[in-house]
């Protein structure tokens, strides 16, 4: 019979995997000849992560974390895809890509990820629903070409992946604002009587965090002044509406102008990264 870990050491297995990582990531940042391309990119994958995530988990319950970081079961899940597909898989794949790692790491990589996935089942830090162990296997190795793949793009300067890319940095960042102020109780997101659910604010934000992020993207890609005027205007009055169809709680309305400052400003910073950096060394 495996062991289940006391409660109170469940987040450990988490550290030391996240610790290993951490130790890849500064390695490879610093090994790496095209840093710009390479954040850019590894931006771009936790970016697709996320509505991997959102699909998968918020969605359709294929699984859930269980590190005990936080009390919030659904927040402490969270967390752990955090981690795990955010943190420990993009990092990974960014490794893969820099050091151009062929078929056979990749393969290892991805078994590494499911025995991983096996043993935290096993521990009782990690449960599947319908999700399968093969499941994870295949969605990984797959995702490590893709990657490649995309890099290749992005020396080109690949207009469409540019624009996903810039997207995709917005989202990440929008995506981890969101995340900070719910645990903090400073934004709520709710739909009526389906609030009733605990999980309703993990279906809605996520959603509405993608649909201001595509118009974002949409708007910042221009460098006039009026796009940022329009931009804050947009959300502004995109939350306002929430607001009065009850369908978001904020603690201090202050909160909000801050945060579309912080998300249009990182956007301005994007832009010249992505369309400036990145087309003119390609050039």
């Amino acid at each position: 019979m495996w062991l289940r870990l006391n409660r109170r050491i469940n987040k450990y297995p988490y550290i030391l995997l996240g610790s290993i990582h951490m130790f890849m990531l500064i390695y490879t940042i610093y090994k790496s000849k095209d840093r710009v391309k390479h954040l850019t990119l590894f931006s771009t994958y936790i970016g697709f992560a996320y509505i991997f995530e959102y699909i998968i988990v918020a969605l359709f319950d294929g699984y859930h974390y269980k590190p005990k970081f936080l009390k919030d079961k659904y927040l402490d899940s969270y967390l752990g895809s955090i981690c795990s597909q955010y943190f420990y898989v993009p990092v990974t794949a960014l490794f893969i890509t820099v050091f151009r790692l062929g078929w056979k790491s990749k393969l290892s990589f991805s078994l590494y990820f499911s025995l991983i996935e096996k043993l935290f089942i096993r521990l009782g830090i990690f449960k599947n629903n319908w999700w399968k162990t093969s499941y994870t296997f295949l969605a990984i190795f797959i995702s490590f070409f893709l990657n490649d793949l995309w890099y290749k793009q992005l020396k080109k300067a690949n207009p469409l992946m540019l624009f996903l890319s810039f997207f995709n940095l917005i989202q990440v960042t929008w995506m981890n604002m969101l995340y900070m102020l719910y645990a903090i109780k400073q934004v709520r997101y709710q739909l009526g009587w389906f609030d009733f659910f605990e999980k309703t604010p993990f279906k809605i934000a996520p959603a509405v965090g993608l649909l201001k992020s595509i118009v974002l993207t949409q708007l910042l890609k221009k460098s006039a002044f009026a796009s940022k005027i329009i931009s804050f205007i947009f959300l502004l009055t995109f939350d306002w509406v929430l607001i009065q169809k009850k369908m978001i709680k904020v603690r201090s309305y202050l909160i909000l102008p801050l945060t579309y400052i912080i998300i249009i400003g990182s956007s301005v910073f994007y832009k010249r990264m992505v369309f400036g950096r990145i087309v003119n060394r390609t050039e």
